[in-house]
């Protein structure tokens, strides 16, 4: 990677860039996602957006996945039953072979208004953050570059402690504006929390360079304080599923891991309408 480049600016050309990961590679191919192991977390998506038409009052609640990679999620929504013309499907990538609503573009910036249930599905974790140490940004090869902002250091302060850490100031402000983007129902944000940024490349962890997919793990504390709402590990979450099979019990323990899986982090927040 270029020599002194931070941390947000690689992730920022990890995935925004044209020629970045996210532009050109299919997500599946290198890592695995609760996504990919089974419908559950469709199920639970589909479930959690009709219960909240239930109690706004919403007669056409409409779903939008944001950072919907090549759509899979949408797919399995589509054989639950859920209705194609109320499936958005936001993300950098072109649209997928599916007859859903589709934007291409930037998130929060292009999220439509929302009636139903927002989405983030490991989106937060690829929001760039900055890697600081002694109050001293670090470039992608671990050497100081300069002084952090003093929005960052505060950041730090509040919820690391100090003046070293991940900075997930920027991952607060998305999260913000996404659920600003819901006028009534439920927006959920679903990542793994805390860790700094990691490469991923075909299914193994792979030294962060260019080309790979970077994330970095989301401090869920301060996305609360931000917007509200509550947390609640994926092994609850799916606690009340009922396998259909021997595969789908295999699925659901997989999912449910709370070393693996079962530890990712649900924060749903219920917006409420003001008209």
């Amino acid at each position: 990677m270029d020599a002194e480049l931070t941390w947000s600016q690689v992730m920022a050309r990890t995935h925004g860039a044209d020629d970045g990961f996210s532009r050109t590679q299919a997500a599946e191919e290198h890592f695995t996602t609760s996504i990919d192991i089974g419908n559950h977390v469709a199920v639970v998506v589909v479930e959690r957006c009709l219960a909240a038409a239930r109690r706004h009052g919403i007669d056409e609640p409409w779903i939008v996945d944001v950072g919907a990679g090549s759509g899979r999620l949408l797919a399995q929504m589509l054989d639950l039953g859920f209705p194609a013309e109320r499936l958005v499907g936001v993300d950098v990538r072109p649209a997928p072979d599916l007859p859903v609503h589709w934007i291409q573009g930037v998130a929060p910036a292009c999220v439509p208004p929302v009636r139903g249930l927002l989405l983030a599905h490991e989106f937060l974790d690829d929001v760039p953050v900055e890697v600081v140490s002694e109050g001293l940004v670090l470039d992608s090869d671990g050497v100081p570059v300069g002084p952090a902002a003093p929005a960052d250091l505060a950041w730090l302060q509040e919820w690391a402690g100090g003046d070293s850490g991940v900075v997930g100031r920027r991952r607060d402000e998305v999260w913000r504006a996404l659920t600003s983007r819901v006028v009534v129902g439920e927006a959920i944000a679903v990542d793994y929390a805390g860790g700094g940024p990691v490469g991923h490349w075909h299914g193994r962890r792979h030294t962060a360079c260019d080309g790979v997919d970077i994330s970095a793990g989301v401090e869920f504390r301060s996305c609360r304080a931000a917007t509200g709402g509550r947390l609640v590990p994926q092994h609850r979450i799916l606690a009340d599923l009922e396998p259909q099979d021997v595969q789908g019990a295999a699925e659901l323990a997989v999912l449910r891991d709370r070393a693996g899986f079962g530890a990712f982090q649900w924060l749903i927040t219920d917006q409420v309408s003001q008209c």
